[in-house]
């Protein structure tokens, strides 16, 4: 599940970031700050400065590897079914650069920092739904299981209701929440399938689409807060996030 040319998908810069895998606040409902502070015991650390409002790219994960930062599904091994090898071309240098820097990687991040990144693909081809290529080699999340979550943490600048809309390639039946910590969150809400009727290619999965007005969130405060991204049902890819003040 990778894509193309034209429309950027994301991926914010290239700084990276390993992770050491490792107990901490896991678990498929997010934690968050009440007008800033990390939750207690949360082991993760940003891989990038993520603001809303704003753009969240979905490979800029938090550091700190399978268990703490993300989950592909299963509680019981986090890392276990991560699909990392479709970063293509082959000599492509990882989005994420390892921490140490000798780390062994697979793809694009550390072996132990990768939850399922793949790149825009012309050969796929990644295309926006009427055709028109997606900017080559941004990265998103791929291969997404039911039940995985991912987090990020991030700085919410403004208190107030904020209205959720994404980048993404998606077949029927996927649903997705969005969760801040203390009852902070958009509930489980709908993606629209992607339709491959004018999209130029093969897949749901890479007809990308930018979808508006997908869900609200409402945050009591500014301060630091950590999102939860948990896939409830179906899978799909995963560009972007875009958090717009309402």
């Amino acid at each position: 599940m990778a894509g193309s040319g034209g429309v950027s998908a994301g991926g914010g810069g290239t700084a990276g970031g390993g992770g050491t895998a490792g107990g901490g606040a896991g678990g498929s409902s997010g934690s968050g700050g009440s007008g800033g502070g990390l939750p207690g015991g949360y082991l993760g650390t940003p891989f990038k400065a993520l603001q809303i409002p704003g753009t969240i790219f979905a490979a800029d994960y938090d550091r700190g590897g399978p268990g703490v930062a993300y989950c592909h599904g299963n509680e019981a091994d986090c890392n276990a079914g991560v699909v990392t090898g479709d970063w293509a071309p082959a000599d492509t240098p990882a989005y994420r650069a390892p921490m140490p820097a000798d780390a062994e990687l697979c793809g694009g991040a550390a072996c132990d920092d990768n939850v399922g990144l793949c790149r825009m693909n012309p050969a796929k081809p990644d295309n926006t739904l009427t055709g028109e290529p997606v900017v080559p080699q941004d990265p998103y999340l791929c291969y997404l299981a039911t039940t995985e979550w991912v987090k990020y943490t991030l700085e919410v600048s403004e208190a107030g209701s904020y209205s959720v809309g994404a980048f993404v390639g998606a077949p029927g039946g996927v649903t997705i929440s969005l969760d801040f910590g203390e009852g902070i969150t958009t509930g489980t809400f709908s993606v629209p399938e992607s339709s491959t009727a004018s999209c130029a290619c093969t897949e749901s999965y890479h007809s990308w689409a930018t979808r508006e007005d997908l869900a609200t969130v409402t945050f009591p405060a500014a301060g630091t807060y950590v999102m939860t991204f948990t896939v409830v049902s179906q899978q799909f890819n995963a560009g972007k996030f875009i958090f717009t003040k309402m």
